[in-house]
């Protein structure tokens, strides 16, 4: 048999094959024409969409596998989570988030602390996560983010992950009410205000023991007065604009005149010259101090011991001092941390969507009222609208880890005088709330040596305060940081803010 007589053989058998094929379906057709076809379905529309996520772990134990919480979120947001938790405690977490980057084997979600330092800078800067500024638009939530926040977070006007908002205007003074009282003064509404009421707790026995035993201001490590004294007359908060320039808050004259006030209380025992080692509210919480700066909740949260032992303690807050540029308040740089979106696990734009679906979702109401709130029956009972909570609940834990939104929202928590008092003062400040200018600008020098040029600042700053050095040494240490990178930084950032159009 030829070659060609072979093929035609082939292809009439092929023929037949077809045919019959044919035959065989359209008599299957037929068979059931009289039936209810079965309606086409996508077997993966309602198909929970599966995240691998990083998360912070703030408390002893991470949250249980079958917590209700992780049941609620997942049947609200449809999704199916396998969640990664790492302690927190020191740089754990951080050193874990710099392992992960670097193993290449990325979660779809990871918590990004800390964004603006080098590692993680460099990661967003190098394309490690997606950049979501042209996605928020399209959704809910995300679309009515906190402005300060997304301005903050970004680089160079581009977002690589979702900022978790803060309040604004959130730090202030926690005094002893009762400390007042006793000695039959007023709330102080200036910085002599202030330095006349931290005197008059040193010197003047406001816990009537009879004794001398007591000091005005409670500092640690941090300063926290010195940043809002400088506030209060009329400096930055950090960096601001001077002359045109992006500036920090040592060279105002404003920060000098707080510099010197805080040494005179320093050398007057107003402030106990062992600020630098001093454990953050501990002379608080022993009664040997009357007052101490830091976010006002604080208050709220810290000294519930305290108050147990002793009901006579009544603890109080304020946020608005009059100063040369009326009331202002230190305010945060709006946001803590990024949730972001690795784009080595998340590979194409239809999940980046889905997870962004997901975050928009756990700002909606019910989330709001299940992280702030709990598990009604479990956590809260609602009576009259609000939320009461049950004895012995412990709450959200660190699922609350999974806000990124407001803090305020869902059902209202039933509060003290005091929690509403401090709610009323972050809503009613929200607009007096001074930030950090340099929060939201790049400069190479400083992300290279801002670290170590701030070090050598606040260890100079101390020793003028302890008396260990006089202007002179103190403007040779302010000339220092300027030589060795100062000077750059500030080009940079002022650079970096013209390019930004701010003004």
């Amino acid at each position: 048999m030829n070659r060609k007589s072979s093929v035609r053989k082939s292809m009439k058998l092929l023929n037949v094959v077809c045919m019959t094929c044919l035959s065989a379906s359209l008599v299957a057709a037929c068979s059931s024409s009289n039936k209810a076809a079965p309606a086409e379905t996508d077997s993966s529309a309602n198909k929970p969409l599966e995240l691998k996520v990083m998360m912070i772990q703030q408390l002893a134990e991470p949250p249980k596998k079958d917590s209700p919480f992780l049941k609620k979120i997942e049947e609200y947001t449809n999704t199916k989570l396998d969640i990664t938790w790492v302690p927190g405690a020191g740089t754990a977490y951080d050193d874990k988030v710099s392992a992960t980057i670097a193993s290449g084997n990325m979660p779809d979600v990871i918590l990004i602390r800390k964004n603006k330092e080098t590692a993680n800078l460099n990661a967003q800067l190098s394309g490690v996560f997606w950049e979501l500024t042209p996605y928020l638009k399209d959704f809910k939530n995300l679309s009515q983010m906190n402005p300060v926040a997304q301005k903050n977070a970004s680089i160079s006007g581009k977002l690589y992950g979702i900022p978790r908002e803060r309040v604004i205007s959130r730090y202030g003074m926690i005094i002893r009410q009762d400390w007042l009282d006793n000695l039959g003064l007023q709330m102080p509404k200036t910085a002599d205000e202030l330095y006349n009421v931290a005197k008059a707790f040193t010197e003047n026995d406001p816990d009537k023991d009879g004794k001398k035993n007591t000091f005005g201001i409670q500092e640690d490590a941090t300063m926290e007065l010195l940043k809002q004294l400088t506030i209060y007359a009329g400096g930055p908060n950090g960096w601001g604009l001077k002359d045109g320039k992006v500036t920090p808050d040592f060279l105002y004259p404003e920060f000098k005149t707080a510099l010197d006030l805080y040494r005179k209380m320093v050398s007057e025992k107003i402030i106990s010259p062992d600020f630098p080692i001093a454990k953050k509210y501990d002379y608080f919480n022993q009664g040997k101090a009357g007052m101490y700066f830091s976010v006002i909740d604080d208050a709220a949260t810290r000294h519930v011991d305290m108050m147990k032992q002793d009901p006579k303690v009544k603890v109080e807050v304020a946020e608005n001092f009059d100063g040369p540029q009326g009331q202002r308040v230190r305010g945060t740089v709006g946001y803590d941390s990024l949730i972001a979106i690795p784009n080595s696990s998340v590979k194409d734009e239809a999940k980046l969507k889905q997870i962004l679906a997901f975050i928009d979702k756990m700002s909606d109401e019910p989330m709001l009222s299940l992280i702030n709130a709990g598990v009604e029956g479990t956590d809260y009972t609602l009576e009259g609208g609000k939320a009461k909570k049950i004895a012995g609940s412990k709450g959200s834990e660190d699922w609350q880890n999974f806000r990124w939104g407001s803090q305020f929202g869902g059902v209202t928590m039933e509060k003290t005088p005091l929690e509403q008092k401090i709610d009323k003062l972050f809503h009613d400040n929200s607009k007096l709330g001074v930030v950090d200018l340099s929060a939201s600008l790049l400069s190479d020098t400083n992300t290279q040596k801002g670290t170590d040029l701030k070090k050598a600042i606040t260890e100079a700053q101390v020793k003028y305060v302890l008396g260990e050095l006089d202007d002179k040494g103190w403007n040779d240490a302010v000339e220092k940081w300027r030589k060795n990178g100062g000077d750059k930084i500030i080009e940079e950032f002022t650079a970096d803010y013209n390019k930004s159009g701010e003004k």
